[in-house]
């Protein structure tokens, strides 16, 4: 019919529904950005709370390996992986360190028994297993300072065979050296625990007495000089040995002033004839 039909509205009236669907998707929107921002802020702090507790673990490995132990996370795949990683590592090198412990204490003990080795080499005599001259001056001082302090006596005894060269001249070396092992063996049965025995070399000995006084002394010596006389040899003859006795003159006296009395007690004894005891005050 050539009709044309037009309908009047309001402006607002007409596009109310657009602009009430467009409100709807910015709301919707919105509180879509608001939950992901809200989940990716949570998954973001466990994240974070889970480096940080690393870093602390971590961090809390001393020198020694002991530490707390590293914790296993799930926060993510790539956490999860870095604290297997790390749990790892920490093991490895814990590993490593007690196994470098173990050989450090292994090596340190193996040089102080070789350090204790050598110092025992270089202060005892190898014949005779007794202490040498340096092992006795040792001895010596420690014994003297003690006997200074404490005010008590200390002796000595310088001991030389009789015609130990006669014995090397006729039964040779060997025998002459087991007369020695003989002697040390003998001297040491009778001496106390106390006292020391040292081989200053050749057929010369020294016993060192402490808390003997010279009389005593006298009487130690004696004993030896006879315990040696009855004591059987392998060459089958007796030896004999003479005695020089010598004792601590007060705080100011000195080791080698008493070394040298009792040396000139033993000249003092050869001079009598020997395989005698002779005291030098």
């Amino acid at each position: 019919m050539g009709w044309h039909i037009v309908a009047r509205q309001p402006h607002d009236s007409a596009y109310a529904p657009a602009r009430q669907a467009m409100h709807q998707v910015l709301a919707g929107g919105l509180a879509a950005a608001l939950v992901a921002a809200v989940i990716a802020w949570l998954v973001a702090r466990r994240l974070s709370q889970d480096l940080k507790r690393l870093a602390r673990a971590a961090n809390g490995i001393d020198g020694s390996g002991a530490a707390s132990d590293i914790p296993q996370l799930h926060s993510s795949r790539e956490v999860h992986r870095l604290s297997q990683a790390l749990r790892g590592s920490i093991a490895q090198l814990r590993s490593a360190n007690e196994a470098m412990e173990r050989q450090v204490r292994e090596r340190t003990l193996q040089l102080q028994q070789a350090n204790a080795e050598l110092e025992h080499q270089a202060r005892s005599d190898p014949l005779t297993g007794l202490l040498n001259r340096r092992g006795f001056d040792f001895q010596l001082d420690f014994a003297m300072a003690l006997a200074r302090r404490s005010g008590r006596p200390l002796s000595v005894l310088v001991i030389d065979v009789d015609y130990f060269k006669r014995i090397n001249d006729q039964h040779g070396h060997d025998m002459g050296d087991a007369v020695l092992r003989t002697l040390a063996r003998a001297f040491r049965m009778r001496l106390r625990e106390s006292d020391v025995l040292a081989r200053m070399g050749g057929e010369e000995f020294l016993a060192l007495l402490p808390d003997t006084t010279a009389d005593a002394a006298v009487v130690i010596a004696e004993q030896l000089r006879e315990l040696l006389a009855a004591t059987p040899m392998a060459h089958g003859e007796p030896v004999t040995a003479s005695v020089g006795v010598a004792t601590l003159r007060g705080t100011t006296d000195t080791a080698t002033a008493m070394l040298r009395r009792g040396d000139e007690a033993l000249y003092e004894a050869k001079g009598a004839g020997r395989n005698n005891v002779q005291l030098q005050r």
